[in-house]
């Protein structure tokens, strides 16, 4: 179980992984002169992503090859979030227990001018791609209660990313993250 534990982790805190077949928020319109300032825009995200608050959610994992089961208790939190304006930057302290051991304890911070998209997505959908990758394609997971995840991606396969309960916040809250990569200077500069 050392590898679930690692993947559980690694997909948890959203360190430094790929995420493919998702579909990006598309971004808003530039922002009209009354439109939220991005200081607004970050105090939003940064009161948001702290009101989650310690996400407590069990994981059921099947093993379609095997036919096994699995269950892992996860606590989540990400606290210490300031949105900073100025430097165009959030950063957090994320900690994340598996059936009461830690998994991760750190801090992360990213800057919003290096975003080039962002996506919502059921955790399912995550951390079903990051068994794949880690060589389990038939195991299926599923949360209870679901899970929403928030990826800024960044060049490099740079990713971090947020969990809620709530798919309306989680929506809300990437609206707001998008608002703010465009006021940063950051999106795809791809024109195609």
């Amino acid at each position: 179980m050392n590898m679930r534990k690692l993947l559980a982790a690694f997909f948890f805190c959203g360190i430094a992984f790929t995420l493919s077949a998702q579909q990006p928020v598309a971004p808003p319109p530039k922002p009209a002169p009354d439109g939220p300032s991005l200081a607004a825009t970050m105090q939003f995200i940064q009161t948001k992503v702290q009101e989650r608050g310690r996400l407590n959610f069990a994981v059921y994992t099947h093993d379609n090859a095997d036919g096994k089961d699995y269950v892992d208790q996860y606590s989540g939190e990400a606290s210490n979030i300031v949105a900073d304006p100025a430097a165009c930057r959030i950063s957090y302290h994320g900690n994340v227990k598996k059936n009461g051991a830690v998994l991760t304890d750190t801090d992360v911070a990213f800057s919003l001018h290096d975003v080039q998209d962002l996506v919502v997505m059921p955790a399912e959908q995550d951390m079903k791609r990051s068994y794949a990758a880690a060589g389990h394609p038939t195991w299926e997971p599923r949360f209870d209660p679901p899970m929403f995840l928030v990826v800024e991606r960044r060049a490099g396969n740079q990713a971090n990313g947020f969990y809620f309960a709530d798919e309306e916040m989680a929506n809300r809250v990437a609206k707001a993250l998008v608002h703010a990569v465009e006021l940063c200077g950051g999106g795809s500069k791809d024109p195609f």
